[in-house]
């Protein structure tokens, strides 16, 4: 009942009434808010991570207000316009965010034009998807490239049981590397795997 009471996600919705009910009452998970929540906060974070804080609260601030002007924007978000047209237009160009260009007269006259920056969801969301996919598929590659380079290592352990493998300690040092670099490459491939998950509807 307590969780019931969550509003930002909405975590539980009381179906029926637990008071009085002789099963305690009924209870639904709000599975759709959850895992909006849960995007929404993977967007900030991989936002952040690539573009800065800066830019991520550049475009929280464009989904929950919608179109805006930069000298707008720059106030929200604390920073100098310059810096923030600069973010905004690197935004713009690797397709997080959307440029809409309002002419308020038939010449066409960029001088006397309004420029309003905003955010299309589905746009946003592709992007993010897309380079999740570009980082996993390099991470990948990266442990093929580190198993052809350590192939030797692995054979040597495929032949321990018959010869004695990594005779020396610089040998066992470098094997025991190679291991750790490969698992960390498959954590890392995993983590990804599940972020991908979380963002893709099947």
């Amino acid at each position: 009942v307590h969780m019931t009471q969550f509003q930002s996600p909405p975590v539980v919705v009381e179906v029926e009434e637990a008071r009085g009910h002789p099963s305690g009452g009924k209870f639904e998970i709000c599975t759709r808010q959850l895992l909006q929540r849960l995007r929404e906060r993977i967007l900030h974070r991989i936002l952040s991570s690539h573009q800065g804080l800066v830019a991520a609260r550049i475009v929280s601030i464009l989904q929950v207000k919608g179109h805006c002007e930069s000298d707008a924007i720059a106030e929200d978000a604390m920073v100098p316009a310059k810096e923030a047209r600069e973010i905004l237009h690197r935004l713009h160009r690797e397709k997080y965010i959307n440029l809409f260009d309002m002419h308020m007269t038939k010449t066409h006259n960029s001088a006397t034009a309004i420029y309003l920056w905003h955010v299309i969801p589905a746009r946003l969301l592709k992007t993010v998807f897309n380079n999740v996919c570009t980082a996993l598929l390099n991470l990948r590659l990266r442990r093929q490239h580190e198993v052809e380079v350590g192939k030797d290592w692995m054979d040597r352990a495929k032949e321990a049981a018959t010869a004695e493998e990594n005779a020396n300690d610089e040998d066992k040092k470098k094997y025991l590397a190679f291991c750790k670099g490969l698992e960390r490459l498959d954590n890392a491939c995993l983590q990804l795997d599940e972020t991908l998950m979380v963002l893709k509807d099947f």
